[in-house]
């Protein structure tokens, strides 16, 4: 069960980069930091549904995305180096941090994939090989690494 987040993930990467490319006509739109050019963009989705998108770096292109459900957020999409992929997303549940996926070689696959639970790191899940499979999971306790598990490669 565990295998299978990680495809599931990429495909979620994928898919959150393609949405990127359709957005509804903005309600609102700012110039943060008053260069003159728009760098904050609001969207209406849906009655509860509600993002603000951000040029962080004042190259024009949104690289990060807040989504919001019924005034509470839900997640957060970024591209940190700035190529138009998305390589980290942080999910929240109940106001908390729930997930956090990254992409830290910015190659469209995740690397690493922490889970929390009641805000607080539970797991974390590393796919060094880059294969789509876990290569080890650490599990936490209290905030604490309790113990890693190497899983075998595949065959």
């Amino acid at each position: 069960m565990r295998l299978a987040r990680l495809p599931l993930v990429c495909v979620s990467l994928i898919i959150a980069l393609l949405g990127c490319a359709r957005r509804p006509t903005p309600i609102a739109t700012y110039d943060r930091n008053h260069d003159g050019r728009i760098d904050e963009w609001v969207y209406r989705i849906s009655a509860s549904e509600t993002e603000y998108a951000f040029d962080t770096n004042a190259d024009g292109k949104v690289d990060l995305i807040k989504m919001y459900v019924n005034g509470a957020l839900v997640k957060i999409e970024q591209d940190r180096n700035h190529d138009g992929r998305v390589d980290l997303v942080q999910e929240y549940y109940h106001g908390k941090l729930s997930r956090v996926v990254r992409d830290d070689n910015y190659d469209g696959k995740p690397e690493t994939i922490e889970t929390y639970r009641d805000g607080k790191l539970a797991m974390v899940e590393h796919d060094s090989a880059g294969d789509g499979a876990a290569d080890s999971v650490d599990y936490y306790e209290n905030g604490r690494l309790a113990r890693t598990e190497r899983l075998r490669p595949k065959p």
